[in-house]
């Protein structure tokens, strides 16, 4: 309905006695509708639906009440001629100028009623735009829980990022895997997380993710089948690559491998060598340029064979193959940590250590004598050696930029920096555990082999 069907037809007024008669029965009828009849008389220009009532001035805010003039010429639009007195023209009474009714019409003050059929102009258009808004139907309200497409984005994007931290012991495995010596009993540590992740990535809109992790989490189960040899045969092996590979093309960043050993060997071998009391720089460089940058190839050399191709002397040359054995020995996946828990209980206890040995060099630091020099640099050393076993266990949880980082930094810094971490990691790692499946009922559970990492690197 429209704003003008809105607006009532005015009641036909009678004039009072002697200003010009009342209207006779049978003269002229009354007027036409209001869309019809010519625009009604101004007083003094201003249009009477323009000028408010006082009660609606009074109870419209911000409105303030416009009072026309009492007398002035009354503008009309047809061409009758206007009269100074209130007598009728062509037989329809005149409106009051002043907005009042005619002296015969009662002097009441009339009720505050909002009729859409006088006053202001944005009152009319008010009260009709809420009368239509009242017949509109209250828009659909979404019904509770429901997601939408950016939301499911977002959510898959969230598991993607902690994705990556959380597959950082299946993805080290693989790789011991792939370019070493594995032991069947490690992946008991990377069951749970592999049946953990599977759990959720069905939810969260992976599916095909999933059904990759149920087929690797098979064949991590054959592997540990009852009568299966403690080190993976070449059949288990490819089988358990095979199973890896879709994994790798659905998720790369949290089981891509391709890569990582070239980014982590030559700076644990490096850190190894730096070990070793008396090899220069040189000779070091020389070992690397004859290929004896990888674990393989130092594992199976002998102390014969380092002293001919880096040139050193027989001494340094057996302590070189001494430090590879004895890492070899207490560190079987030389390239990546399979239990991220027991090599973050290493880090603390290094930490611990490396703060005694730092303020020790601060104490002989402050003498001048010979004996306090060389104590000086005994310190030094000692704190330098258990610093490169920092930087290979944290090389061996990937964090490769964190060691380049550290390796700048003063060895206050570098403490602080290390507790951070490890506080952070561990934290992680508790995370883990609480979001893993209960651990089989088996002797050789998950938690029992963490605890014996932990004494393996304690």
């Amino acid at each position: 309905m429209s704003i003008f069907t809105r607006v009532k037809k005015p009641a036909p007024i009678d004039p009072a006695p002697g200003n010009g008669g009342a209207r006779r029965e049978g003269s002229h009828p009354l007027p036409a509708p209001l869309t019809q009849q010519s625009p009604p008389p101004r007083a003094n220009g201003v249009h009477p639906l323009l000028v408010p009532r006082p009660s609606e001035a009074a109870s419209s805010p911000g409105l303030a009440p416009r009072t026309a003039p009492a007398s002035g010429p009354a503008h009309h639009a047809s061409s009758a001629p206007t009269s100074k007195t209130n007598g009728a023209s062509n037989g329809t009474a005149p409106r009051p100028s002043n907005g009042l009714a005619a002296k015969a019409a009662p002097t009441a003050k009339p009720p505050a009623v909002r009729d859409p059929a006088s006053g202001p102009i944005d009152l009319v258009i008010e009260m009709a735009l809420e009368a239509d808004a009242s017949e509109e139907e209250p828009p659909a309200i979404p019904a509770s829980g429901t997601s939408t497409a950016a939301d499911q984005a977002a959510v898959r994007a969230t598991f993607e990022d902690l994705a990556v931290p959380y597959m950082a012991e299946v993805r080290g495995l693989m790789m011991e895997l792939q370019y070493g010596e594995v032991q069947s009993s490690w992946f008991e540590l990377a069951r749970p997380l592999v049946r953990s992740l599977r759990k959720i990535a069905d939810p969260v809109g992976h599916a095909a993710l999933a059904e990759a992790l149920e087929k690797f989490d098979q064949a991590i189960g054959d592997l540990l089948a009852p009568g299966q040899t403690a080190v993976p045969s070449p059949a288990a092996r490819e089988a358990l690559m095979m199973a890896y590979a879709p994994l790798r093309a659905r998720l790369p960043p949290a089981f891509e491998v391709e890569g990582e050993r070239d980014r982590r060997e030559p700076l644990i071998v490096r850190a190894l060598l730096e070990q070793v009391p008396g090899l220069e720089p040189v000779a070091l460089e020389a070992l690397v340029a004859a290929g004896f940058g990888k674990l393989r190839a130092l594992h199976a050399a002998r102390a014969d064979e380092i002293a001919a191709v880096s040139g050193v002397g027989p001494g340094v040359a057996a302590a070189i193959a001494a430090r590879i054995e004895a890492f070899r020995r207490t560190t079987p996946a030389g390239l990546a940590s399979v239990d991220q828990l027991a090599t973050l209980r290493n880090l603390e206890r290094l930490r611990d250590v490396l703060r005694t040995q730092h303020a020790a060099f601060d104490a002989v630091g402050r003498g001048w004598s010979e004996q306090d020099q060389s104590a000086k640099r005994q310190a030094r050393r000692e704190r330098q050696v258990t610093f490169l076993h920092v930087a290979i266990d944290l090389l061996r949880l990937g964090e490769i930029t964190f060691v380049q980082r550290l390796e700048k930094l003063p060895f206050t810094s570098k403490l602080d920096e290390l507790t951070r971490f490890i506080g952070r990691a561990l934290q992680t790692e508790r995370g883990k555990s609480r979001s893993a499946p209960p651990p089989p009922t088996s002797a050789a559970t998950p938690t029992t082999r963490r605890e014996e990492g932990i004494d393996r690197h304690g």
